[in-house]
């Protein structure tokens, strides 16, 4: 019995020092594998910077447009591609006879639901040489809300060889099995590159863009449109990304003005044949898109996510400008402001415009009773995000930040989305009054006005008030 009993438990002994040993050897082999990888991260970054980056494009004017993928009555759609230098974010690297030299992020329509398991890019050179890659990552991104179509983001791995001088894709298509005619005729896309290539792996600059919400059915409140961008600019921003579906001949001549003034980029967002099926006009692939080029395109350091309705107000710092620069302190990929309301139903107050201006009613001067409840975080909220840091943007929160980064909220003393919703969630919500915006109100109505007179002489400087 006692025999037994010591058998068993030598047994037992033997089977978990076994076990133990397994384990730490397994634990080991991974530590040994991570060391290695990012040992090799760290080489590649190193080998990266040596490398002269030619631009494939020197005529290419980053403005794209939707185009139909294939078969045309399958409605999929490409929209853009940009070549992302970060190595961080693809899964496997490599350093030997061929070199990571990024990837290629493309934005496309298709349905939520596509049946292929696998989508290729297709890269073609400026010899017209062409070959395929498989898509790394291809999927439907964040906020379908139950429609049939979704944005999609899809990332392919750019591996070259090493070879001197290095040739760098100019343009790329999807191709997958289930629309055949994607392979058999590619619709390419030109791909997006830094506008100057010495600007690729060098320090963003610390510029705050602003992208836009698509404008759409036939959108026409002129004034708005100019105390936002003027607005922002009293903030910080100094650039602008406009993407529109309609919008009225008064709100394309504003947009064309700042166009030409070199403070804004204005984009066809054709998706009319899915305006249905496909959320908010294809809000979170604009988005994206947006972010992508603030990012890789301009090099600019930030970009506030937002519609023309918001307005994200610092309320212990001067500008969202002086926000960022006292409070990032650079691994951050998003401040995320929580939201409060103000109604347009609500009576303008207009007691602070001076008696020489024109346009008397600006939104955030006018209304200043605004909701006492402050919406959880990611809740109808929005950010200004650190290009660098992003992966993929929602429409109210990141989704996906670059390694080492993570999001952050915004404390509800520190700073607020003021939302000017023309129609209200609760007309029955606990108003207070909150003249916060009004700090600007000088500045604000002068520069409305300076603008609507440049644009708008034959009205005296009047700019309609939908």
């Amino acid at each position: 019995m006692l025999a037994a009993q010591e058998n068993r438990f030598q047994y037992v002994y033997f089977t978990l020092s076994g076990l133990v040993a397994c384990t730490m050897l397994i634990l080991f082999y991974i530590s040994m594998r991570t060391t290695i990888n990012e040992r090799l991260r760290d080489d590649l970054k190193l080998k990266q910077r040596q490398l002269l980056y030619p631009k494939p494009n020197p005529h290419w004017n980053y403005n794209n447009s939707w185009r139909r993928i294939g078969n045309a009555s399958l409605r999929h759609e490409i929209y853009s591609a940009y070549f992302d230098a970060r190595t961080d974010i693809v899964g496997t690297v490599r350093l030997d006879e061929e070199i990571t030299v990024g990837s290629l992020r493309v934005f496309a329509i298709l349905p939520e639901r596509l049946r292929d398991s696998r989508i290729s890019c297709i890269v073609r050179f400026a010899d017209f040489s062409s070959y395929e890659i498989v898509a790394e990552e291809a999927g439907a991104m964040h906020d379908v809300h139950n429609n049939s179509f979704a944005a999609w983001s899809i990332m392919c791995p750019l591996h070259l060889a090493k070879s001197t001088p290095m040739q760098l894709p100019q343009a790329v298509a999807l191709s997958y099995a289930s629309n055949r005619l994607s392979h058999l005729s590619p619709t390419y896309v030109q791909i997006s590159y830094p506008r100057n290539m010495s600007e690729l792996l060098t320090k963003s600059r610390a510029t705050i863009s602003v992208c836009v919400g698509p404008i759409q059915e036939n959108y026409s409140n002129v004034l708005r449109l100019v105390e936002f961008v003027e607005m922002y600019r009293l903030q910080g921003a100094t650039h602008f990304y406009f993407y529109y579906v309609e919008a009225s001949e008064e709100v394309r001549r504003v947009l064309e003005h700042y166009r030409q003034k070199g403070l804004a980029d204005v984009f066809e967002w054709n998706v009319q044949s899915h305006l249905q099926d496909l959320h908010y006009a294809g809000i979170v692939a604009q988005f994206n898109d947006c972010v992508y080029r603030a990012n890789v395109v301009d090099n600019y350091r930030y970009a506030a996510v937002v519609d023309l309705d918001e307005v994200l107000m610092p309320l212990k710092h001067n500008s969202l400008a002086d926000y960022l620069r006292q409070c990032d302190e650079g691994r951050t990929s998003g401040f995320v402001f929580r939201n409060v309301f103000f109604y347009r139903k609500d009576s303008n107050d207009t007691f602070n415009a001076p008696g020489h201006t024109m346009n008397r009613v600006l939104y955030t001067q006018s209304k200043v009773r605004r909701t006492l409840e402050v919406l959880p975080a990611y809740i109808r909220s929005k950010v200004v995000v650190n290009t660098r840091g992003i992966v993929e943007m929602g429409n109210h929160q990141v989704y996906r930040s670059a390694p080492g980064y993570v999001d952050h909220i915004v404390h509800q003393t520190v700073g607020l989305l003021f939302h000017y919703r023309d129609k209200c969630i609760n007309c029955k919500m606990v108003l207070i009054v909150d003249y916060t915006a009004r700090r600007f109100g000088s500045l604000l109505f002068d520069r409305v006005d300076a603008t609507c007179l440049e644009v708008f002489m034959q009205r005296h400087g009047i700019c309609q008030l939908a």
